[in-house]
């Protein structure tokens, strides 16, 4: 029997065989293997990928207004809200509106979230070292020039 694991790491496999492939195919199939990787430290099976940005962001500034960590996040407001929604719901953050403007909506993360986190860093520390593991010291200084190359050659395009 064929299992979504058999589908979803077909395309990457087939990617190493073929000789035209593109740098693109490889950064986009890695991403979504690294993500994958990552989205199994959450304990509940439909958590999205925007939870790890939202952990991320919460951590460095705790209590910032639900609107600043949608922009800090680059996720809509209404994604936010739902993810903050269940994220609630699990005990992973809270919310307190401000006293003197209730539209205004402060995000905490819990003790529960802070684990989670915790959790999630590890499983990126991981994929890391998982991903790199044959990669020599120079290459990987390499690799993150390469990238960097790219990611400043995409931001300086300015109308994607």
């Amino acid at each position: 029997m064929k299992n979504f694991s058999d589908d979803f790491f077909h395309r990457p496999r087939k990617l190493l065989e073929l000789e035209n492939a593109e740098p693109s195919m490889f950064i986009n199939d890695i991403s979504k293997i690294f993500g994958r990787y990552i989205s199994k430290a959450y304990p509940e099976d439909n958590a999205s990928h925007g939870y790890r940005r939202i952990f991320y962001i919460l951590c460095a500034r705790d209590g910032i207004t639900q609107v600043e960590l949608a922009k800090q996040a680059g996720l809509s407001t209404p994604s936010v809200s739902t993810a903050l929604n269940k994220m609630e719901n699990d005990g992973l953050v809270r919310r307190e509106h401000d006293k003197k403007d209730r539209r205004k909506v402060y995000v905490y993360i819990t003790p529960k979230g802070r684990q989670q986190d915790d959790v999630i860093r590890r499983r990126f520390h991981d994929a890391e070292k998982i991903m790199l593991k044959d990669v020599t010291p120079a290459e990987r200084e390499q690799l993150i020039y390469l990238l960097r190359k790219l990611l400043r050659n995409l931001l300086e395009e300015g109308d994607l």
